[in-house]
């Protein structure tokens, strides 16, 4: 065995080693397995750096294909019912805010527009009758309240008459009693004492007449002025409901309530639609990006973080944006029909929580970027960052796999067995 294992190192040896004087070389020492040594040390070096590259790729970014393009759809609907007269926009037709979308039958809110408007105008007359009636009765109690005064005043001037009459029928009584007076003097003086009083009485129940139609119509205009009151009232009734009717009448045209893309169009001439029903879906041009990490991959992500955005309805063509938000909580806890992990057997699963990413610009790419389409975000969530044990790891793994490597270039081939 010797003798055989130092005939094939001899034969792996050149002819002229030894004889050249010269030392050998790396390639003499290593013989036919140089090349393949070569080829091991670059393999080696080659996994390294691909190595580094992806453990730094999975440090630093976070990415996903469970992510699609949402917008803000605006559905446009018809707040009264009615028959549509006409469509004015087409499918996926472009459209600016306030362009008309589709137009109701006017007619029949035009009629109530009319009626509205006439019960209207009949309150205000019924309101300006109310308000002459009361202005009326104030000023028959201004009168009253006129005569008031002058029948007072008539009672003072009795009343002081029927003193006066009164206090001559008491000198006239006194001189009668002594024989001053004739009996004649003194039957005139008691006649006009009652004439005087008579007048008197008379004057108070005028003033009571007086104050009695004056109490009856102050009650009367207190009448009035509440019926004023219910006209009115009536009238501002009236005025809403005219208000409505116009509301409803400009119902009957729909606009465009943003700038967008028709989608999803269900209406055409003729239809008779309801309240609240969708006829086109409205899709705004800031588009978003709804991406679901895993909640480990969430541990470095944050607001603000740059975002590659590869859209695979353009080949993979890639965008720029950032990471806008992180929904509070998974997706599941907000869906349909939310797990139960109280019951039954429980298997944990890793969840999905949705992260909100806005484009830096909306893309111009000439083709229509809408909800549902997939794309796949890159989240970049920290510089690569290394320590210097990962470092020290790292260079002698690869130290290591060299070692190994040169080890098999130049150890001795196995002797060959004799047959």
């Amino acid at each position: 065995m010797p003798e055989t294992l130092e005939k094939e190192v001899r034969a792996n040896v050149p002819a002229n080693f030894g004889r050249t004087g010269r030392k050998a070389s790396l390639r003499d020492r290593f013989g036919k397995r140089f090349f393949g040594t070569l080829w091991g040390v670059g393999l080696v070096l080659i996994l390294a750096v691909g190595g580094l590259y992806f453990f730094a790729q999975s440090m630093s970014y976070q990415s996903t294909d469970d992510a699609f393009i949402e917008g803000h759809v605006t559905g446009v609907a018809p707040k009264i019912a009615g028959r549509i007269d006409q469509v004015f926009v087409g499918d996926n037709q472009l459209v600016k805010k306030g362009d008309p979308i589709a137009e109701i039958d006017p007619r029949d809110y035009d009629a109530q527009l009319r009626q509205k408007q006439a019960a209207l105008e009949s309150t205000r007359a019924s309101a300006v009758a109310a308000q002459a009636a009361v202005d009326q009765q104030i000023a028959r109690i201004q009168s009253l309240q006129a005569t008031i005064d002058q029948d007072k005043a008539d009672q003072e001037s009795s009343q002081a008459q029927a003193d006066q009459d009164a206090d001559d029928l008491r000198r006239e009584q006194d001189l009668y009693s002594r024989h001053v007076v004739s009996i004649q003097d003194f039957i005139h003086s008691q006649a006009a004492n009652r004439v005087a009083q008579a007048n008197l009485d008379s004057a108070r129940m005028k003033v009571l007449s007086a104050e009695a139609q004056l109490l009856e119509g102050q009650a009367e205009v207190r009448t009035f002025q509440a019926l004023v009151q219910v006209v009115l009232a009536q009238e501002q009734e009236n005025e809403a409901n005219v208000e409505a009717a116009r509301l409803n009448y400009s119902y009957t045209k729909l606009f465009a309530p943003e700038s967008g893309q028709i989608t999803h169009k269900a209406v055409e001439p003729g239809d008779y639609v309801q309240v609240g029903q969708s006829l086109v879906a409205l899709v705004r041009e800031n588009i978003y990006v709804t991406a679901n990490f895993k909640e480990n991959q969430l541990d470095l992500m944050r607001p603000g973080q740059p975002v590659e955005i590869e859209v695979d309805a353009l080949g993979g063509r890639k965008f720029k944006g950032q990471v806008e938000s992180v929904q509070q909580g998974s997706g599941a806890a907000f869906s349909l029909l939310p797990p139960e992990d109280a019951t039954g057997n429980y298997v944990k699963v890793v969840q999905r929580v949705p992260v909100k990413i806005l484009f830096d610009s909306i893309p111009d790419v000439g083709l229509p970027l809408g909800p549902g389409e997939s794309v796949v975000p890159t989240v970049k969530v920290q510089d690569f960052q290394y320590s210097t044990l990962q470092l020290m790891m790292a260079a002698a793994l690869t130290g290591a796999a060299i070692l190994g490597v040169l080890w098999w270039g130049t150890r001795a081939p196995k002797a060959k067995k004799d047959a």
